[in-house]
């Protein structure tokens, strides 16, 4: 009898290989026939635990999302001997790093985004992890600012997480686009100088 592990194994094996298929083929040729054979499985499995198309699909956006949310936040999540500073450093150092600057990333980023315009459920998780990703710039911008005597109201925090947000994306799209003319130390380097500037601050260069 299948247990509740073997049926997320399946679901992640059926997932990766959605994503594996998107991103050598495109979105428009993820059919569930083609993610199957990607998967090594009939198409009858991906319906029994997706349903449909869509629901795959859906379900490799958000893991899409969350690896790239997670590989930033576990620059930090273990680091709390580091001062408020050092972690708003870290974490951007992390979201301007491989595993998240990469061609491919980008590549499932851009397949994914007309989908998450036209599609209600898709625009749902987009906006979910959005909103995660600003509100984990500003807890970090927060407490950046109040360890320095600080304190801005609700409304400069949720434009300083978001100027923040928007510059990390620009660089990210950058630097996975120009692997080979920009390397990844000058990426930090750009981002750590902006987003001094964006905060009053002095976050240093990338080690």
């Amino acid at each position: 009898m299948a247990t509740r592990r073997d049926s997320n194994d399946r679901e992640n094996v059926l997932i990766d290989a959605t994503l594996t298929c998107i991103a050598r083929e495109g979105i428009s040729a993820a059919t569930v026939r083609k993610i199957a054979d990607y998967a090594g499985v009939t198409n009858g499995l991906i319906r029994f635990y997706f349903k449909s198309k869509d629901g795959i699909i859906q379900a490799a956006y958000r893991r899409f999302l969350e690896r790239l949310f997670e590989a930033a936040h576990g620059a930090i999540e273990e680091r709390r001997e580091l001062t408020p500073q050092e972690r708003l450093r870290h974490y951007l150092l992390a979201n301007l790093s491989p595993p998240i600057v990469t061609p491919e990333s980008v590549l499932l980023w851009a397949n994914f985004l007309p989908l998450a315009h036209q599609d209600a459920a898709m625009a749902e998780i987009r906006a979910l992890w959005y909103e995660r990703t600003t509100h984990a710039f500003r807890e970090l911008i927060h407490e950046t600012l109040r360890a320095q005597g600080r304190e801005p109201d609700e409304v400069e925090l949720r434009r300083l997480a978001v100027a923040v947000n928007g510059l990390i994306d620009g660089l990210w799209i950058e630097g996975a686009l120009s692997a080979e003319r920009l390397e990844i130390r000058e990426l930090q380097a750009i981002g750590l100088d902006a987003a001094s500037r964006l905060l009053g601050l002095r976050l240093g260069e990338p080690t």
